[in-house]
């Protein structure tokens, strides 16, 4: 027999209901979450792969395409809670196959059966009545959020939703933890098929076989390159050169959304120069001490700032910087070396509730400092236990930093520019290194790492390179 139509949910249906009855209580308005849709690629039947938007999976929705949550004040989270679900058409069992029934839905999303509705019906809940709305950024739903006349969130709202998801309960800390695991069964296989004379093209085949292997898909598009300077490089065309550094950065995206993040970086040929072992163990430590930072109580922004303090001290052992590290950090002459913050926010998506911006990033009160490499920080917050965050600290030789007057010239006299000009002509590229880490207290044993079973020591990850 197949298999019965189902979800894939995270957490049993009571955990959903505590949610939306938790949301239910701040709000003073009806609230709608959409799901979204898969944007099409050129033609309406020729979709990317739909994923649904991660508030409304939080707070129980089934992923059904167009579907949204309309959740009212002072809701139990099941009365006064109904999933608005797209009706089925005559030909869709056509197409898709058998599709899961109203007894499914409504048991995967914990609300009785009476508490759906067809998504035709939402004008007529809604009518004459003012509510919010969490539109994703799909075509389709945000023309159906303007049709509707729904209204942006206050702040309060959204902070109601992003209290809630920044910390981590036991369901999603088991998905996290399930999508570091497979993030690094794939690590290990990309850094299997690395080689002098092959292609980024096969390290990152490697890596996406495993994950499609184990039911997920990647958090986001991989990094996978030998311009580890270039942050957020997109394809894979190089060829990997023996003496390059690889940069490897990506993550697994588990069935019900939760995703990890993850970070290594070898040199091709299995062997470090002096100079790429050096800078790697700088970036090692700064990962370490950054990490075992962790703590409740610990502002994130201090977590940054150490990092580039270690980083400081190992471009001052290298003589490419000159000065004490404290006073380079207040300088911000790291920025020309490690022009991003430490880390961010993890959960359900690898930048976790990246679209309410610095409202979920930043504590209330807080703003990005205004420097260059300072002001790319997305997380400001005190660290509080259940939180999950990356760290992912880093050494660069990025061209363009170094052909900018107004970057360099105001460091000129604490920079060594003729061993940067060296290691620029070498096309030295980039080294990061990153952990998925999850804050608890000391009694629970501090920080976990969730990533920690990926190697970072130097001959050990390069020992996982298969040059045969």
């Amino acid at each position: 027999m197949p298999d019965k139509p189902g979800f894939k949910m995270t957490a049993p249906a009571d955990v959903y209901r505590r949610r939306r009855a938790a949301l239910a209580a701040s709000l003073g308005r009806p609230l709608v979450i959409f799901a979204g849709h898969a944007p099409a690629r050129n033609y309406a039947t020729n979709p990317y792969p739909f994923r649904a938007n991660s508030s409304y999976l939080y707070f129980g929705g089934p992923p059904l395409e167009h579907a949204a949550w309309l959740i009212e004040p002072r809701s139990n989270g099941a009365d006064g809670c109904t999933l608005l679900r797209p009706p089925t058409g005559p030909d869709d069992a056509l197409w898709f196959g058998e599709l899961p029934g109203d007894a499914d839905v409504a048991a995967a999303a914990g609300v009785p059966e009476d508490r759906l509705a067809y998504t035709d019906k939402i004008e007529q809940l809604l009518a004459g009545r003012e509510t919010a709305a969490v539109v994703p950024p799909f075509p389709t739903t945000i023309a159906s959020a303007a049709r509707l006349g729904l209204h942006a969130p206050t702040p309060d709202e959204l902070l109601a939703i992003i209290n809630q998801r920044l910390l981590k309960d036991e369901h999603e800390l088991a998905a996290l933890r399930y999508a570091a695991d497979v993030g690094m069964e794939a690590h290990r296989a990309a850094l299997a098929a690395v080689r002098p004379g092959g292609r980024e093209a096969e390290v990152a085949a490697a890596f996406i076989q495993v994950l499609h292997q184990l039911q997920c898909r990647p958090s986001f598009s991989p990094i996978i390159t030998v311009r580890g300077e270039i942050l957020h490089n997109e394809g894979h065309p190089h060829e990997l050169t023996a003496g390059q550094l690889l940069l490897i950065d990506a993550g697994a995206e588990e069935p019900g959304g939760y995703a990890s993040d993850i970070t290594r970086t070898v040199p091709v040929s299995g062997k470090w120069t002096e100079i790429q072992r050096h800078l790697y163990e700088t970036v090692r430590r700064a990962l370490n001490e950054a990490s075992a930072a962790c703590t409740p109580g610990t502002r994130f922004r201090d977590v940054h700032d150490l990092s580039a303090r270690v980083i400081c001290e190992g471009l001052v052992a290298a003589d490419l910087l000159r000065g004490e590290p404290a006073n380079l950090v207040a300088r911000t002459a790291h920025a020309l070396f490690y022009p991003h913050g430490v880390g961010h926010l993890l959960g359900l998506d690898g930048h976790d509730m990246e679209d309410f911006g610095d409202l979920a990033g930043y504590a209330p009160g807080r703003e990005r400092r205004p420097e260059f490499g300072n002001k790319y920080l997305r997380l400001d917050r005190d660290l509080e236990p259940g939180m999950c965050v990356t760290i992912e600290p880093g050494i660069y030789l990025v061209p363009a930093i170094w052909t900018s007057d107004e970057l360099v010239g105001p460091l000129a006299d604490v920079v060594n520019r003729k061993q940067v000009d060296a290691l620029l002509r070498d096309g030295f590229g980039g080294i990061r290194l990153e952990h998925d880490v999850h804050v608890r207290v000391a009694d629970a044993g501090g920080p976990e790492i969730l990533s920690n079973a990926l190697p970072t020591a130097p001959d050990v990850i390069t020992a996982c390179i298969n040059l045969n």
